[in-house]
């Protein structure tokens, strides 16, 4: 990222309600209405044109070094997301808390600053946030010393000594559950030590940390997972799920370990193919924005039902559900349309991919067509170039089976150009493009015996194209059905 991206990169990552509290709050009068005009034009483009930013505030006063103003424009946006961040966060209210504390102690309004200490300690301890209890601690531990002196409050700061060592000490932990945390990917079942087998073998300590009991299950999780104990993992994310759901308070100020709990649990009932186990935890998820009181067009709110939309799509075409799947994408197109410009251009490149790839399997290739090219209209932009990959041969077999050889022609040089433009090319990406370049130009009696040579060359031992890249478009099924 160039320094002329960072400030384009901030405006686009800001949601709706962030802009308007940013236009509201900064009040901008005189010169500083062309700060406004610069935010406004960086909010409208698709990509960063510096020579377009340029030619649009030729000669505008406060803008001829325009390095130095988007630089100022950056602190503003920054200052205003730091103003609304801090209505909305119990983490940035604790930390604005330490900045009263010190502000108060420098004034030298030691009572006042004292009162403000022992609400940040109880609201630090609520939220389970030890790195603020540890400078409160130390807050509390001076403004006693300035007030009534180190004889008279001695038992007082050997208590809070006591608290900031245990303190210090779970955070200790913490921190090599985060080491074990970076290290599990390299324990195999059988790594030659075996202190190296389980991470955790030992109970867990009484009295960890919030985010240390977090981390925990979370090892076992994974570590059982890689053991290939998938059972035993699963009852590791359900004792996560039980704990975080025990604590509303911290699961509404900061659901993400929820989520990544429950979304590990939908990727594991998929490995152990339970998919009849999916669509009730969907639906948990789905309600947990109406539980944590979120509005519908919360970033976070957007983030589970683009998720599980994202999976219940999945799950349908993997077991052949079609008809069901079919049937769920009236759903997800109002839910895009309602919600356009929150969703991000990746996701808006697989929900048609996968919309397309349904109407396939249901032999609706006119319905295909239409969402393939909703795809191919993204293919200059970077996002999600694989599924862009796959588009592009999709798009070719739904010709095929319209009977369009002469627009086929066409696609397979737009394949081909696309996938080098992507990098190079695989070799089962080679073998596919020679197929439909032949399947293009000969007589339709010679397609089954091309198709079957091709089969046998694309999946033969050791196979071209792995089951993964078959999971995208299954082109094993789909030549074996024509050549036959």
């Amino acid at each position: 990222m160039t320094k002329s991206d960072a400030l384009f990169l901030l405006v686009k990552s800001m949601s709706k309600s962030e802009k308007r509290y940013f236009k509201l709050t900064m009040g901008f009068h005189g010169d500083q209405q062309n700060y406004l005009r610069l935010f406004e034009l960086l909010d409208k483009m698709d990509f960063y044109r510096e020579q377009l930013v340029r030619e649009h505030f030729k000669g505008a006063p406060g803008l001829k070094q325009l390095h130095v103003a988007k630089h100022y424009l950056y602190q503003l946006i920054l200052k205003s997301l730091r103003g609304y961040h801090l209505k909305q966060s119990i983490y940035a209210q604790l930390r604005s808390n330490l900045i009263d504390i010190e502000v108060l102690f420098k004034k030298d309004l030691l009572k006042q600053c004292y009162r403000k200490i022992i609400q940040a300690e109880k609201q630090a301890r609520k939220a389970g946030d030890e790195l603020v209890l540890l400078e409160t601690l130390n807050w509390k531990r001076r403004a006693l010393l300035n007030m009534r002196g180190a004889i008279n409050t001695r038992a007082e700061v050997d208590q809070i000594i006591m608290e900031e060592q245990t303190t210090l000490s779970k955070l200790k932990h913490e921190s090599e559950l985060w080491r074990l945390t970076m290290e599990v990917g390299s324990i195999t079942r059988d790594d030659e030590n075996p202190e190296r087998m389980h991470p955790l073998s030992a109970n867990p300590p009484a009295s960890m940390t919030h985010r240390a009991t977090i981390l925990y299950y979370h090892l076992e999780y994974v570590y059982h997972t890689m053991s290939g104990e998938l059972e035993r993992a699963g009852e590791y994310l359900d004792q996560l799920m039980k704990y975080l759901e025990g604590d509303l308070f911290r699961l509404k100020n900061d659901p993400s370990s929820y989520i990544t709990a429950l979304n590990n649990k939908i990727g594991l009932f998929l490995n152990q193919k339970k998919h009849n186990q999916v669509p009730a935890l969907l639906i948990k998820i789905r309600q947990l924005p109406q539980k944590l009181k979120l509005k519908a067009n919360n970033p976070l709110s957007m983030k589970l039902l683009i998720r599980t939309y994202n999976v219940e799509l999945e799950t349908y075409r993997d077991t052949g559900q079609v008809e069901k799947g079919v049937a769920l994408i009236p759903q997800v197109r109002n839910f895009l349309k309602s919600y356009a410009e929150l969703i991000p251009r990746e996701y808006m490149i697989l929900f048609h991919y996968q919309f397309s790839h349904l109407y396939f399997l249901k032999s609706d290739y006119s319905k295909a067509l239409n969402d393939i090219n909703t795809v191919l209209d993204y293919r200059h932009y970077p996002e999600r170039a694989d599924i862009m990959g796959y588009a592009h041969f999709l798009n070719l077999i739904i010709h095929y089976e319209l009977g369009n050889s002469t627009v086929m022609k066409y696609a397979v040089e737009a394949c081909r150009r696309f996938l080098k433009k992507r990098g190079r090319l695989q070799e089962f990406e080679r073998v596919l493009l020679k197929v439909f370049s032949r399947l293009s130009t000969r007589p339709t009696i010679q397609h089954p015996a091309i198709l079957k040579k091709a089969s046998l060359q694309l999946f033969s031992d050791p196979p071209l194209i792995s089951e993964s890249q078959l999971d995208y478009l299954d082109f094993k099924f789909w030549m074996q059905a024509r050549s036959a």
